[in-house]
């Protein structure tokens, strides 16, 4: 424990946002299981939620391009850069419509389907993560 009472070696805390109950699961358990703290969110508009009431916990998000509501990937991603400009954001989707040209703010984009080595090895370099539970922290690396 440090002086504030926080524990002296945190997880990065990594927000998941799918809307797709099985694509989610499947990035969180990917993600716990590697050492992250992952929470988890359906829509753009909960993550937002989320950040206002958390933001200085969360290291990344993870989000989809395409979530329901008034507010998609990209423009979450703008927002989050303006207002938490320390959180990193990335952005994934399987439409070929959505090009990373689209990104105009600091935002990796992941092409779906992704695979769980480019996700792991893009959210430590984001979060600072090295070491932990990670069988991926060197993949950068050589």
């Amino acid at each position: 424990m440090t002086a504030s009472g926080s524990p002296a070696k945190t997880q990065p805390v990594i927000l998941v946002v799918e809307d797709e109950p099985e694509e989610r699961f499947l990035a969180a358990t990917l993600l716990e299981e590697t050492g992250f703290r992952v929470i988890e969110a359906e829509t753009a508009e909960k993550a937002l939620n989320i950040l206002r009431e958390r933001a200085d916990e969360v290291n990344v998000v993870f989000s989809d391009v395409r979530t329901p509501g008034p507010i998609g990937g990209f423009e979450l991603a703008r927002i989050i850069n303006v207002t938490w400009p320390r959180v990193h954001v990335l952005l994934t989707s399987g439409d070929a419509s959505d090009q990373p040209s689209d990104l105009r703010m600091s935002a990796i984009f992941v092409p779906k389907p992704w695979r769980a080595l480019d996700v792991l090895t893009l959210v430590e370099q984001a979060a600072g993560f090295h070491g932990g539970g990670s069988q991926v922290g060197d993949a950068g690396t050589g």
